[in-house]
């Protein structure tokens, strides 16, 4: 029988001149992850390796939640406050265009062989601001890509997770407009039919249930207004990470879901152009490791698998989150 061909649809990778918390705020002293995670490091601990894999943004460090940027700013004086604002996820960028390109530098962990492996790329970009500046840092991101990275850029992430008690009911409701209007404007790939997607990255085992019932409102409203304006017929797919990390149980007592996260699910499953991933939720039991046997682990999560499949059916992929 011929090996089965695997994309893993949500991996990460950084270079080693990225591993400090200059780079990424989470990545502090003595952190398990800080060091090199390159694609030699990953295709070394993978069997039978992936046919290919999606590149999801790592959530680089930024200096402050919005840039200094005056309403009066002109294009350029927008572009060079962002290139320094964003300086960390441009950077990222800058590695992501060197695997592209087959270039790789001292401490990237690929060989130029290995971009052919990269199937896709999920990009940070800056959904919270207004869609001038918005705009403006997609065009930034562009030109920083290059032409051969920015083809494999197949969708955009905004993390909605570890934002407060609150906070992203209250962000997407006070900045719903600019929210709307800049999914909105993921409307196609350069020359094809197909939108961009937004990966929603949110974590009900910590924030509660109340931030993926916020985006299934946000969704809501960005379909009323593509039917508004959109006379195609073209629709922003939507890609919840991770089964929206609802918290796990091995007791067998204690591992069914909460009922508002079975709601919400269960409210976004007509919509034809949202899909799961079934990733990242080994991560995700509460006060207990993760077990190492594979039938409690199988028993804590089929209540979640079963929902997630009956909700997305041929709509769920499957990623890795490694590392």
């Amino acid at each position: 029988m011929a090996p089965q061909q695997i994309l893993d649809t949500h991996i990460h990778l950084w270079p080693s001149t990225a591993t400090s918390s200059s780079n990424h705020s989470w990545m502090t002293r003595g952190n398990i992850l800080a060091k090199r995670h390159g694609i030699s490091d990953y295709l070394a601990i993978t069997s039978p390796p992936p046919q290919g894999f999606i590149y999801v943004e790592t959530d680089r460090r930024l200096p402050s939640t919005e840039p200094n940027i005056p309403d009066s700013a002109s294009s350029s004086e927008i572009r060079k406050e962002l290139e320094l604002w964003a300086k960390e996820p441009l950077d990222e960028l800058r590695f992501l265009r060197r695997i592209a390109e087959g270039t790789p530098e001292e401490g990237d962990g690929f060989t130029q062989e290995h971009g052919s492996r990269m199937f896709g790329c999920v990009i940070y970009a800056p959904f919270h601001l207004t869609p001038t500046v918005f705009n403006e840092y997609l065009a930034t991101a562009k030109h920083v890509a290059g032409e051969r990275l920015w083809s494999k850029v197949v969708g955009f992430r905004y993390l909605l997770q570890g934002k407060g008690d609150g906070a992203v009911s209250k962000m997407l409701k006070e900045q719903g407009g600019w929210w709307e209007s800049n999914l909105c404007a993921l409307k196609a790939l350069e020359g094809t039919s197909d939108a961009w997607c937004f990966d929603v990255g949110i974590d009900t085992h910590r924030d509660g249930v109340e931030p993926m019932e916020a985006v299934a409102s946000l969704i809501k409203r960005v379909r009323a207004r593509e039917d508004r304006e959109d006379t195609e017929g073209r629709r922003v797919k939507f890609v919840l990470n991770h089964l929206a990390k609802p918290p796990l149980s091995s007791t067998t007592t204690n591992n069914q879901p909460n009922p508002r996260w079975l709601s919400a699910l269960s409210t976004l499953s007509p919509d034809k152009n949202i899909f799961m991933k079934l990733s990242g939720a080994l991560n995700e039991f509460d006060n207990q490791p993760t077990p190492a046997d594979i039938p409690t682990l199988l028993s804590a999560l089929t209540p979640y698998f079963e929902h997630a499949f009956h909700c997305f059916p041929q709509r769920v992929m499957f990623g890795s989150d490694w590392p």
